[in-house]
């Protein structure tokens, strides 16, 4: 099983972006889920809709599902992530975290929650000049753009 965790905060382009450079590089999630607090879950639906745009047209369809949790409620954040990682690893299966669009309350707790799961990569897209932000992938320069893996998979601009 092939999962990818997003975590969505005040940025759903930075979300989105980092999901179509994971699927550019080869990711193909079996399930995706989409984290958020209250005061961005608005931005759900567009999400939802992104993810299955952009996975449709590499052939694949994932599961989705959201989790919303209070605005900047790091126990409830901690909680919502340590019993979705738990029911990931009794699955077993490879994890991509991608914290590009989170708030410091739910990056937080999904890398502490993050441990000792089957972590494939932790995923950040740097963008090197903030003009670029709101703007779908294929429109960001790709000289202003590095996709991170704190894992330590290769670095460096995206494809």
């Amino acid at each position: 099983m092939r999962v990818h965790i997003a975590l969505l905060g005040r940025t759903p382009w930075a979300l989105v972006n980092t999901y179509y450079a994971s699927v550019m590089r080869g990711e193909r999630p079996e399930e995706i889920y989409v984290v958020t607090e209250v005061r961005y879950s608005g931005n759900l639906p567009r999400i939802v809709e992104a993810i299955k745009a952009i996975s449709g047209a590499y052939g694949f369809s994932p599961k989705i599902e959201t989790i919303v949790i209070p605005n900047d409620d790091f126990k409830e954040a901690d909680k919502a992530l340590k019993d979705l990682f738990s029911r990931l690893n009794e699955r077993g299966g490879e994890i991509v975290l991608n914290m590009t669009s989170g708030r410091k309350a739910l990056v937080t707790a999904a890398v502490i929650q993050s441990r000792g799961a089957n972590m494939k990569g932790i995923l950040y897209m740097a963008l090197l000049d903030v003009e670029f932000q709101n703007r779908p992938y294929m429109m960001l320069p790709k000289h202003m753009q590095r996709l991170k893996n704190f894992l330590g998979e290769e670095n460096g601009g995206s494809d």
